[in-house]
């Protein structure tokens, strides 16, 4: 486990490193518009996967985020670390998740951290709007 959050730094985003990740396919391939938001994460000055969001439009700082780290790095308790150094950098003040409901270890990792999952109203109205689908849920965090 790592002390503090200077061991992870955030890199510009490589797409044939996370073309290469296991899991790559669960989050949204950056775009040309979506890229900037997206980087590689550095543990140690070692790759250990790509964490990027998706910007809300709604005028407010906030970000639907997106990670998929490297096998060889997770379970070590970096999720908190490398969100904050996200929240950093981009100054954002809520995070948004959306994650397929039989993912029980993000869903346990995100909650370990502090987000929460939305109340199953609002669950009900995002599924009603088809914003996310029957088998997602959605967690929030405010920094």
């Amino acid at each position: 486990m790592f002390s503090n959050a200077n061991d992870i730094r955030l890199g510009e985003f490589e797409e044939g490193y996370f073309e290469s990740l296991p899991d790559s396919e669960m989050i949204a391939t950056p775009t040309i518009k979506t890229e900037s938001y997206y980087h590689t994460i550095f543990v140690d000055n070692e790759r250990a996967g790509i964490v990027g969001f998706i910007p809300v439009t709604m005028g407010i700082d906030a970000g639907f985020i997106q990670i998929v780290l490297s096998p060889d790095f997770r379970g070590m308790g970096l999720l908190d670390k490398i969100y904050q150094v996200l929240v950093e950098n981009h100054k954002l003040k809520t995070l948004y998740g959306t994650i397929k409901k039989d993912n029980k270890i993000s869903i346990r990792a995100h909650e370990k951290i502090g987000f929460k999952i939305l109340p199953e109203e609002k669950l009900k109205f995002l599924r009603d709007k088809g914003l996310i689908g029957e088998d997602e849920i959605r967690l929030e965090k405010t920094y």
